[in-house]
């Protein structure tokens, strides 16, 4: 995991907007030399204030989420925040209508066009406002999936450069990493809703797909969402939808035998081979509370393997140990992903604005130093340089000057003729 250049302790501050809370967070960017137990596994950071706020009125969340920041923020503020929230979400920063907004099309009626980020970011600013915090904002999945990804890269030193992170709640969500950057696009990945090939004579209907792709009918998230596979329990236990919303809860109860996480199972799967094949993704990572059902990663393992049908032939697919490795649960299913990935954010913002601030020092002393020295480093790469264009200039006027020879001798050869 990434750590900050800076001497002094970064102070970040990190949203996680969910359906359901918001978790907000200040947290400390530790060295290695002063990490230990209160620092998060496999991080850097070090939590100081932690709060879980309940969602409810756009209003009444974000005045209790700024609430919490104010009343921590030092007098110069945050170096740095992070916000992931749930989508969809304007990232866009060229687009100033819509970006750190919830989009229209969102299904939560009371969210759509709520700014997100402005209020957090005044809360986090200097006491007196006029310095305001470096940030990144990102869907709760796609922040998640870059931790993970950071993970990767960074501590275990793996050469990787995609990686998926599925969250599988009330809603299922794909966050992706490709060319080692989150994937936005013309929005952002909503791979929850893509289509499925169902289980043999299931004909399963989700009653929330009404402005969900597909109108949510044999998608992803139409069949393993918490919602989905309650109201399933409910057509086979015979209770009423209002029964059925209110033993949610109850699907940890069941037994892991029980014939709806079949079907959970293969619709996860169905998800594994669309983004193996559409972006041969490297590594997908599971989080949600569906997944705290742990035999539901070898039956996806198994699945996905069986559905590929050996048209992949690598050994993360063909090898047992290989596809433990390939899918996967997320490393921070006690901390909580989200969190993580927010602190991520914040952390990647601030080394962004270091290396960007460092690089405008060096070009501000290269235009003020009145020479360079011969013997140091940047006076070989100057010369490096200067050789390279005086070698290449050379080539070109030796081929010119043979090809006008060309020209002249075989011009008097066809003149003798």
């Amino acid at each position: 995991m990434m750590r900050s250049n800076s001497k002094r302790q970064a102070l970040l501050a990190a949203v996680e907007g969910g359906g359901t809370s918001f978790v907000v967070t200040i947290a400390l960017v530790k060295s290695m030399e002063t990490q230990d137990l209160t620092t998060i596994p496999h991080t850097s950071f070090e939590i100081l204030h932690r709060a879980t706020i309940i969602t409810t009125t756009p209003e009444e969340t974000l005045k209790n989420t700024c609430s919490f920041f104010s009343k921590h923020r030092p007098a110069n503020g945050f170096d740095s925040v992070g916000i992931c929230t749930f989508g969809p979400l304007g990232v866009n920063p060229s687009d100033q209508i819509t970006f750190g907004r919830i989009l229209q099309g969102s299904p939560k009626k009371d969210w759509r066009n709520v700014d997100i980020l402005s209020p957090i970011l005044q809360a986090c600013s200097s006491i007196d406002g006029k310095k305001r915090p470096t940030y990144k904002i990102d869907t709760d999945v796609n922040a998640p999936a870059l931790a993970e990804f950071e993970y990767v890269t960074k501590t275990l030193n793996k050469p990787i450069t995609s990686l998926a992170y599925i969250t599988v709640g009330t809603g299922v969500g794909v966050g992706l990493v490709v060319n080692s950057q989150p994937v936005h696009g013309m929005m952002h990945p909503e791979a929850g809703h893509v289509p499925v090939v169902p289980l043999n004579g299931d004909d399963f209907a989700y009653s929330w797909g009404d402005r969900s792709p597909f109108r949510g009918r044999n998608t992803v998230e139409g069949i393993a969402s918490s919602v989905a596979l309650t109201e399933r329990l409910a057509i086979v236990s015979q209770l009423t939808e209002s029964s059925a919303f209110q033993n949610r809860e109850g699907l940890k109860d069941l037994s892991d035998d029980h014939p709806i996480w079949d079907h959970a199972a293969n619709a996860l799967a169905n998800l594994c081979v669309t983004l193996a094949l559409v972006t041969s993704v490297e590594n997908i990572v599971f989080g949600g509370g569906i997944m705290n059902r742990g035999v539901l990663y070898d039956m996806i393992r198994e699945r996905t393997r069986e559905l590929l049908n050996g048209y992949l032939d690598v050994p993360q697919i063909t090898t047992r140990k290989g596809l433990e490795d390939y899918i996967r649960p997320s490393i921070w299913k006690k901390e909580g992903p989200g969190l993580v990935g927010a602190l991520v954010l914040a952390q990647l913002a601030l080394q962004e604005k270091q290396e960007q601030e460092l690089a405008t020092e060096q070009l501000s002393a290269a235009k003020d130093a009145p020479s360079v020295a011969q013997d140091s480093p940047l006076y070989d790469t100057l010369q490096q340089q200067t050789n390279y264009k005086y070698t290449t200039w050379t080539q070109l006027a030796l081929c010119s000057g043979a090809f006008m020879l060309g020209l002249l001798f075989g011009g008097v050869s066809r003149r003798n003729k």
